[in-house]
């Protein structure tokens, strides 16, 4: 599988899903202590893989490597990703298809007048 190596103090981490992809995020904002961490989602279970992650501080070095392994390191946390499932039950009401049919219409006549789409 392909995914990150990622060392970090004296920390080393494998991050990869086969079939998936990791990301590492580290955020610096004027509200919040500047942290990373390195995880991914593993479909089609909908679970959230955590490896790795901490605070940041002026000197700190994240050292990554885009490889090609075998075998991935334990996560050190996982989650049941739900966002994924959203009741869209409310989209069964006719007076709601009717909004979004008409809003389309609406849309479709700006999109022709202004010669974007081809009037059908």
């Amino acid at each position: 599988m392909k995914g990150l190596i990622v060392k970090f103090e004296d920390k080393l981490c494998k991050a990869g899903i086969p079939g998936s992809g990791v990301s590492l995020l580290a955020t610096i904002a004027h509200y919040d202590d500047p942290f990373w961490n390195i995880g991914g989602l593993k479909v089609p279970d909908e679970v959230h893989q955590i490896w790795n992650g901490g605070m940041l501080k002026v000197g700190d070095r994240i050292e990554i490597e885009f490889a090609e392994f075998d075998e991935a390191s334990e996560p050190i946390a996982e989650e049941k990703h739900s966002c994924c499932k959203l009741d869209n039950s409310a989209d069964d009401d006719p007076e709601i298809w009717k909004h979004k049919l008409d809003t389309y219409y609406e849309l479709k006549k700006v999109l022709e007048e202004e010669h974007i789409i081809e009037k059908e």
